[in-house]
């Protein structure tokens, strides 16, 4: 976009390159446009070499819309940006080039998460450790890499035994197999930086600019490789601090809010006219994140008139996403918004299911931004064949799915002996009894398998709430989830969805009535208009995304903020919880540009509800209390 088509706030953040510079940019302000018209300006105006541009984003996604917005501005194809990329796309490409210095062969492979969770299970095996311990120490490595110094985080923190020799095994496998895995290439990149000043001076003088995006979502191991390519201070960081979300993937807005002390002659430029939301939107957003003290202050401020933030409190869930549904068919049907306009955002994804429920029974079509429906996720599905293996022995897909998960000693060659015993319209389950019979099973699989079939059949004659149960007590369905969740937030998350699947079962009479209900709404998701229906989405994933109607949805204590965030045992913790909490909060109110309703439901899942301390945060004159 041309200069003179900016805002002067903009126009004034485009053209300096004097010093360090901060654009602390609000939502909907144009801060991806400021900073492509930045690097369009050093391109076109100033003369700057476009292969000589460092350019930072944080997504895949981003980087390949910067690059085609930088084709456009500067009629120059996208190959001349070679250094237009993410963070770990970079320093890879640094990191690939001089890996022999580190004692590497070229080329240098990454292993993902699969190659790494083999690794694990091979330590854990060679240190007589139980493989409950894999997420944690799969979490644990992560981590450690990316506090930037991996053994004091291991002295510090973790209570998972023997971690220094898992750090040390786990690493000496990746190196024998001449790999990395993605943590790695921030450290290693930081390292060889650090060691090689030729490999630091040849970097530095090959950037004559840096720019960083999101820089709110910055890490400590990243700040330091920016430090250590910077030269002359030529560089420029956007983002917004009231938008920064992923501690848990360890960024930490200190560094936002801490630039201008970093850098004693950096300029601030503020972005704070917001061309998305109502004033009504921006005020509300603005007026509860004034309520965290550790911000980069600035007063955002749109020139649209709306409506008021609307606030509804309902009796129970189903109740709420009931009226949710509704008030969605009244935007399509009396305000002709198009149903891919609206989006209804939650915190934690086991609250989905009341919403997918309440649009089948409308028949509202909707999708799920950046994950399943909750009768297609792994843990729902193990669980519901179980049911269905009780209550329908010749369903052989979900007896298969569930005879050795978790694991039980039925592998491979048990279960092809079992095939083989199989006879013409006979099901998996008598196959199963036939070979016991026949006593061709080896003895752990005999007696684990007789144990399977006896449970099953007990469960069928059970409520399915207490049939539930069981699977997750009597099968030790928790710890197999431990063993294949990705880190601790995957475990807690899976184990939401098992609790409101153990709720939802209750409100059944029987298994039968329960599982019908669960492949109705598991068939609509499946045939779901994936690009027209209404979004269901976590608030994180609906980052960067905007609708113009926004359902802010289960807004009670302990679900937003999330409890872990006043679980935390010292003040400071505490503290740092809640302010990430409300900065969600106020990234999930800013997804609306027209109408933003905030709800909450008396009871959840049976149980007594408090309202979230967030919606006192919003001034009454804009809120309409229903």
């Amino acid at each position: 976009m041309p200069i003179d088509q900016l805002s002067p706030s903009q126009q004034a953040a485009v053209t300096y390159v004097s010093s360090p510079t901060i654009v602390t940019a609000g939502a909907g302000s144009g801060k991806t446009r400021t900073l492509t018209t930045k690097i369009a300006h050093l391109v076109n105006d100033l003369g700057y070499s476009p292969d000589r541009i460092l350019a930072i984003t944080f997504t895949n996604k981003a980087a390949a819309e910067m690059k085609s917005r930088l084709q456009r501005a500067t009629q120059r194809p996208a190959n001349d940006f070679p250094w237009v990329r993410t963070f770990h796309s970079a320093c890879f490409k640094i990191l690939k080039a001089h890996c022999d210095l580190l004692g590497y062969q070229k080329p240098l492979m990454i292993h993902d998460d699969s190659q790494q969770k083999t690794h694990l299970k091979k330590v854990l095996a060679e240190l007589n450790l139980d493989k409950k311990y894999l997420y944690g120490a799969g979490s644990m490595i992560s981590h450690a890499k990316n506090s930037g110094d991996p053994q004091k985080f291991l002295n510090l923190h973790g209570k998972l035994p023997r971690k220094l020799e898992i750090y040390r095994k786990y690493n000496e496998m990746l190196e024998q197999n001449n790999s990395i895995d993605f943590d790695d290439i921030l450290l290693l990149t930081r390292d060889l930086l650090i060691k090689f000043p030729e490999i630091r001076d040849r970097y530095q003088n090959s950037f004559d600019y840096i720019l960083v995006d999101e820089f709110q979502d910055s890490n400590d191991i990243q700040n330091q490789i920016i430090d250590l390519l910077l030269r002359d201070g030529r560089l420029t960081v956007v983002g917004d601090d009231y938008q920064s979300i992923y501690k848990f993937r360890g960024a930490d807005p200190f560094h936002f809010i801490n630039f201008p002390r970093k850098y004693c002659d950096a300029r601030i430029f503020k972005l704070e006219e917001n061309y998305r939301s109502t004033t009504e939107i921006v005020a509300a957003s603005d007026a509860l994140i004034a309520n965290n003290s550790q911000r980069m202050e600035k007063t955002c401020f749109s020139r649209r008139k709306g409506e008021l933030i609307h606030v509804k409190s309902l009796p129970t869930d189903d109740a709420e996403a009931a009226w949710v549904a509704k008030k969605c068919w009244e935007y399509v049907g009396y305000k002709k918004i198009t149903m891919q306009e609206i989006a209804i955002l939650y915190r934690t994804k086991f609250t989905s299911l009341p919403f997918e429920r309440a649009l089948r029974s409308e028949r509202l079509p909707y999708n799920m931004v950046g994950a399943q429906g909750f009768f297609q996720r792994r843990e729902v599905q193990d669980l519901n064949a179980y049911l269905i293996s009780a209550v329908n022995v010749r369903d052989d897909v979900s007896f298969e799915r569930i005879i050795n998960v978790p694991k039980r000693g039925i592998g491979p060659g048990a279960l092809k002996k079992i095939f083989a015993a199989k006879e013409r319209d006979m099901s998996l389950q008598d196959a199963c009894r036939k070979a016991l019979r026949r006593n061709i099973l080896p003895k752990k699989a005999m007696v684990e398998l007789d144990k399977l079939l006896s449970f099953i059949e007990a469960i069928g004659k059970e409520k399915p709430d207490t049939a539930l149960r069981k699977v997750v007590m009597e099968m030790e369905y928790g710890e197999y989830i431990k063993s294949i969740a990705e880190n601790e937030e995957d475990v807690i998350s899976r184990m939401e969805n098992i609790k409101q699947m153990i709720y939802d079962a209750s409100q059944k009479d029987s298994i039968a009535s329960y599982l019908e209900d669960a492949a109705l709404i598991r068939d609509d998701q499946d045939t779901a208009d994936k690009k027209n229906g209404i979004r269901l989405s976590t608030i994180h994933a609906a980052k960067g995304l905007e609708f113009k109607v926004v359902f802010v949805v289960a807004l009670e204590e302990g679900i937003l903020p999330h409890g872990r965030s006043f679980d935390a045992r010292d003040e400071k913790k505490h503290d740092e919880g809640i302010e990430e909490e409300r900065r969600l909060m106020y990234v999930a109110m800013t997804r609306a540009s027209d109408y933003l309703h905030l709800t909450s439901s008396r009871t959840r899942r049976g149980e007594a509800t408090i309202e979230s301390r967030f919606l006192d945060e919003i001034p009454e004159d804009l809120q309409d209390r229903q």
